[in-house]
């Protein structure tokens, strides 16, 4: 980088780390004191299921498990586990990317809830054969449709504010994408 002009691609990753690392912080408040009755949706793993199937030279794999990794140790989750299941929900996406570029939104949005409704299931069933103790049934299925729900204004935002569109034939020609 002779020029000192960072490229879009890393301005990218480091813009979803940054994102990633927001959305921790603001999970992190304590916002209620009381048990909440309703999950709302988790923005990172949203954010991460839109951006891969996106642009997926931006999310790179290294990065995504970093970030969930972190995610799981100041969550307190057991480490680990939701980071594995990611990076494996993110391979499969960055691998429908270029068959997901001439297809149409809904298409998109139906592959999108299967891959969330996979990561929640992996990622209970994972808990369950090491014997950690789970959140109920109905907010677990209640954090996959608001999950569902947000994907649209999390694809919408980061079409809008940060140019996020679908990854070129020339991007993909050229070796950049994953």
């Amino acid at each position: 980088m002779a020029s000192g002009i960072i490229s879009r691609k890393w301005l990218m990753r480091t813009t979803f780390f940054t994102i990633g690392l927001i959305i921790l912080f603001l999970q992190l408040l304590p916002l209620e004191t009381t048990p909440r009755r309703w999950a709302g949706p988790d923005l990172l793993i949203v954010m991460t299921v839109a951006w891969a199937v996106r642009q997926p030279k931006f999310t790179p794999l290294i990065l995504v498990g970093l970030i969930f990794l972190l995610a799981d140790l100041l969550l307190m989750r057991p480490p680990g586990m939701l980071a594995a299941v990611m990076v494996l929900a993110t391979e499969f996406q960055q691998r429908r990317s270029k068959s997901l570029r001439a297809a149409t939104f809904i298409t998109e949005w139906l592959l999108a809830g299967a891959v969330m409704i996979s990561i929640a299931v992996a990622y209970r069933l994972g808990l369950a054969i090491f014997f950690v103790e789970r959140d109920s049934l109905g907010l677990s299925l209640m954090q996959v449709i608001m999950n569902v729900m947000a994907y649209p204004v999390v694809v919408f935002l980061s079409a809008t504010l940060l140019g996020l569109r679908h990854s070129t034939a020339r991007d993909t020609s050229m070796g950049v994408a994953v």
